[in-house]
């Protein structure tokens, strides 16, 4: 089959420290849609743009004392984790069954008035 390329490999992050802590303030903001142990009320799913990616990054590197990494350097940290900036889409809706229940009720409210 295809050869897979060992992990591991290729540049070592240069700010780990900074990397991991940036990964930490957006996983605050915006939980992991595919870990299913989270309780719906602590699913985050707030809008984090870019700027907003480059301006913690540069407040946690200013803590670290680091010099501020490159825009592209942002760009590669997204690719590193596999992250997207895109709003989230799918769990916000409302489950189909609740919707046939509120429906209902509405129905019946409507019925009685």
């Amino acid at each position: 089959g295809k050869r897979k390329r060992l992990e591991g490999s290729g540049k070592k992050i240069v700010y780990v420290d900074l990397d991991h802590q940036l990964f930490a303030w957006y996983r605050s903001r915006r939980t992991d849609p595919k870990d299913k142990s989270l309780a719906p009320a602590d699913i985050r799913r707030e809008k984090v743009t870019f700027s907003h990616l480059e301006k913690e990054g540069r407040r946690i590197a200013k803590q670290l004392n680091h010099s501020v990494p490159s825009s592209s350097w942002y760009f590669r940290f997204m690719k590193r984790h596999g992250l997207s900036l895109q709003r989230p889409k799918g769990q916000d809706k409302v489950p189909i069954d609740e919707v046939h229940r509120l429906a209902n009720s509405f129905y019946m409210f409507n019925l009685r008035v």
